[in-house]
């Protein structure tokens, strides 16, 4: 069987993962969400910020000025730059609001081998954490 590796708009060639992605039918490693069976801990409390999405399509939160990788509700799909399980659309500059944790990369499930890992490697860059929302909403 021949590997393939996909291009995107706004994307660089995606090698494919030995990992699954969150959705079957999308391309690399598709929208990072919470994966089922795995578990994201840490204290819940209240986050919001400003979607920006980067010229690799990885997707940050900013806090005033403290920019952290965005980790999706269960159920959310890759979009503009993500639908949300009640079908909210979500775009590049939205004022969002939630709740959820905020872990370092290095906390994140899978070890150096993982899905997240991988996620990371792509996204992260100078990024040391990622923020996973239980529950966001576009503050409009």
């Amino acid at each position: 069987m021949a590997a393939v590796a996909l291009a995107l708009p706004g994307c660089g060639a995606i090698a494919p993962f030995a990992s699954p992605t969150p959705v079957p039918d999308e391309g690399g490693m598709g929208l990072p969400q919470q994966l089922p069976g795995e578990s994201y801990g840490g204290p819940r409390r209240d986050l919001a910020g400003t979607l920006t999405v980067a010229g690799n399509g990885c997707v940050y939160l900013d806090d005033a000025g403290t920019e952290r990788l965005v980790i999706f509700p269960s159920g959310s799909a890759l979009s503009n730059p993500a639908r949300l399980p009640d079908g909210t659309e979500l775009r590049d500059g939205d004022a969002v609001r939630g709740s959820g944790t905020v872990l370092g990369t290095e906390m994140l499930p899978g070890g150096p081998n993982g899905y997240w890992a991988n996620v990371t490697g792509y996204c992260a860059g100078d990024v040391r954490e990622a923020v996973v929302f239980d529950q966001i909403s576009a503050d409009r």
